[in-house]
C-alpha cells in the first residue's frame, strides 16, 4: 500500500516531537532511534526511512521549527505594515515563543552545535538559511518603501544578524530571571540599536572605511618594498639545509 505525502508529512513530523520529547528527557547521548520510533509510534526500521541518524533528527527539528515560525509570521495580518524594527523585534520574540516548550532540546543542540563553529555551519545550514530569508526579506522590503537607505554590503546583513541572534539565545538559555525579563529587555535595546545602524547606513560606512583603511595599508606597505628592494628576491636557502650534491 502507498503511503501518501500527506501521511508522510505528518509521519516525519511525529517523529520530530517524539525526538524532541525523548532527547528532553534523556539528553541526547542518552536517546536512542529505537525509543523515538516507539514513541512516535512507527517500526524500528521505518523511522531510518525518514531520519538515517539521531544527529538528523536534531537538525530537521531545528529547521522545522524556522518553518514555523516563518508561517507564525505570514499570520499576522498587518505584519508587512510593520516597521523593520517591529519587525525584526517580533522574529525574535516568536522564536523564543516557540522554542520555549523545547528549551532544553535546544540546550542540546547548543551544546553538540552552536559551540562548535564547524559543526554549526555544516550541520544547521538549513536552519541557517531559513532564518536568513526571513531577515533578507525584511530588509529587502524596507530598502523597497524607502523606509531606510540601500545598504552597500547587503549580502552581509542576514549572517550577521544570524549570528547576533545566536548571542541572543545563548543568552536566553542562561537566563533565569522571572519570565527571562533580561533577555526581553536586551532584545528591545539591541534591536533598537541594529535598527538605527541600518536607518543610516553605518554598516556600510564602517565597512567603506575599513577596506580604505586597509588598502591604504597595503599599498603604503608595497611602496616600501619597492623603496628597499623586494626580500624575496634575494637566493633561498636549500629546503631543509640540504647539500648541493
Amino acid at each position: 500500500m502507498k503511503v501518501s505525502k500527506q501521511e508522510k508529512a505528518k509521519t516525519r513530523k511525529r517523529i520530530l516531537q517524539a525526538a524532541s520529547d525523548v532527547i528532553i528527557e534523556k539528553g541526547f547521548k542518552s536517546a536512542s532511534m529505537r525509543e523515538i520510533a516507539r514513541r512516535a509510534k512507527v517500526g524500528d526500521a521505518t523511522i531510518y526511512n525518514y531520519f538515517a541518524t539521531k544527529e538528523k533528527l536534531l537538525y530537521h527539528y531545528c529547521e522545522r521549527k524556522q518553518d514555523e515560525v516563518a508561517e507564525a509570521l505570514k499570520q499576522i495580518e498587518d505584519f508587512h505594515e510593520y516597521s523593520l524594527q517591529e519587525q525584526l523585534q517580533q522574529l525574535a520574540e516568536t522564536e523564543l515563543a516557540l522554542w520555549l516548550p523545547d528549551r532544553e532540546f535546544l540546550a542540546e543542540v547548543f551544546e553538540l552545535t552552536f559551540y562548535s563553529s564547524l559543526a554549526g555551519n555544516v550541520n544547521l545550514a538549513g536552519t541557517r538559511k531559513r532564518f536568513k530569508r526571513m531577515v533578507e526579506d525584511m530588509i529587502d522590503a524596507a530598502i523597497e518603501a524607502g523606509e531606510i537607505p540601500d545598504q552597500p554590503y547587503r549580502e552581509l546583513l542576514a549572517p550577521l544578524y544570524w549570528d547576533y541572534f545566536i548571542g541572543i539565545l545563548a543568552y536566553w538559555l542562561k537566563d533565569d530571571s522571572a519570565d527571562h525579563a533580561d533577555t526581553t529587555q536586551l532584545i528591545d535595546r539591541s534591536v533598537e540599536i541594529i535598527a538605527m545602524v541600518l536607518h543610516t547606513g553605518m554598516i556600510g560606512k564602517t565597512l567603506d572605511l575599513l577596506s580604505f583603511l586597509f588598502r591604504s595599508r597595503i599599498y603604503r606597505h608595497l611602496e616600501i618594498l619597492e623603496e628597499r628592494g623586494s626580500p624575496w628576491q634575494k637566493a633561498k636557502r636549500r629546503f631543509m639545509g640540504g647539500d648541493d650534491d
